[in-house]
C-alpha cells in the first residue's frame, strides 16, 4: 500500500540566522521537501518571519513541520503547533538550547563530553552567548578588550589541531568519515539536547584527543547534502 503522508510545512530560516549561507540552508530544505513530495506528501514552504500568519492554521492543516527557524517568535509558534499535535523537527525546545552557547557548553562539561578548555591566558576565543559574534584574541590584552564588547561572553582557550566539520541526523553520523571520537561525542550531545538534525565543528589534536567547539541545529550539510536530505526525509 502507498505511504499516506499528511501535509508537511517546510520552514525556511531567516537570513539573519544564515550569515553567508542563505542559499546553502535553503538548498538542503528544498532537497528534503523534494524527496517528501516524491513520496506523495503535500509540501509547502514558508519563511520563519511569516510563520505566525494565521492562514497556516498549523494545528488543523499541517501534520508535520520541518523547521530551520531560530527566532523566539517562530519557536513559540512551533511549540503551540506541538501542543496541537503537530510533529515538529527539530523540537523547538532543543533549538532554544542550541541558541545558547553557554547552555551547550555547560551540557558538554556536566556530561563529560570533550569541550575546549576555559580560557586562562594567551590566545583564545570569545563568543557571545547568542548570535554570531565570535572573535579570536591573540593575547590577554585583546581578550580583555573584546570581553567588554561582547554580550554575556563565553571564553575558551584556542585548541591546536585539525578543525573538522561534522554532520549528523539522529544517530547517523555521515561526515566526516574516520573520526569515531567526534561521531560518538557529537551523537551523544545531540541525544542530550534532544535534537535530531545537527552539525558543528570539532578540533582533533595531534595526540588524537578532540574538543567540540561548535554545535548547532540544521546546518547546510553542504558536504553531504543529498545523503543528509535522504536521512532527514526518512525521519517521518
Amino acid at each position: 500500500m502507498p505511504l499516506i503522508l499528511p501535509q508537511i510545512l517546510m520552514v525556511q530560516r531567516a537570513e539573519c540566522f544564515s550569515p553567508n549561507a542563505v542559499e546553502k540552508d535553503l538548498a538542503v530544505l528544498q532537497a528534503v521537501g523534494k524527496l517528501l513530495a516524491e513520496r506523495g506528501a503535500n509540501v509547502s514552504y514558508v519563511k520563519e518571519e511569516l510563520l505566525h500568519d494565521k492562514r497556516w492554521k498549523l494545528g488543523e492543516r499541517v501534520g508535520i513541520i520541518f523547521s530551520m527557524a531560530r527566532s523566539e517568535k517562530a519557536l513559540a509558534v512551533l511549540q503551540q503547533a506541538q501542543a496541537e499535535g503537530v510533529m515538529v523537527i527539530n523540537d523547538p525546545r532543543s533549538i532554544e538550547i542550541c541558541n545558547s552557547r553557554r547552555a551547550i557548553d555547560g551540557m558538554m562539561r556536566s556530561n563529560h563530553i570533550p569541550a575546549a578548555p576555559y580560557y586562562e591566558r594567551g590566545r583564545g576565543w570569545i563568543k557571545a552567548d547568542r548570535g554570531h559574534d565570535v572573535r579570536f584574541a591573540a593575547n590577554e590584552d585583546e581578550m580583555l578588550a573584546f570581553k567588554q564588547q561582547v554580550e554575556n561572553p563565553l571564553l575558551t582557550a584556542h585548541v591546536e589541531g585539525t578543525t573538522v566539520k561534522f554532520y549528523g541526523v539522529t544517530d547517523r553520523f555521515f561526515y566526516p568519515q574516520g573520526y569515531a571520537q567526534v561521531a560518538e561525542a557529537a551523537s551523544r550531545l545531540a541525544r542530550l539536547v534532544g535534537i535530531q538534525v545537527y552539525g558543528g565543528d570539532a578540533v582533533v589534536r595531534d595526540d588524537g584527543t578532540i574538543a567540540l567547539i561548535d554545535f548547532n541545529d540544521w546546518p547546510s550539510f553542504s558536504a553531504c547534502r543529498e545523503e543528509a536530505a535522504a536521512a532527514i526525509s526518512r525521519l517521518i
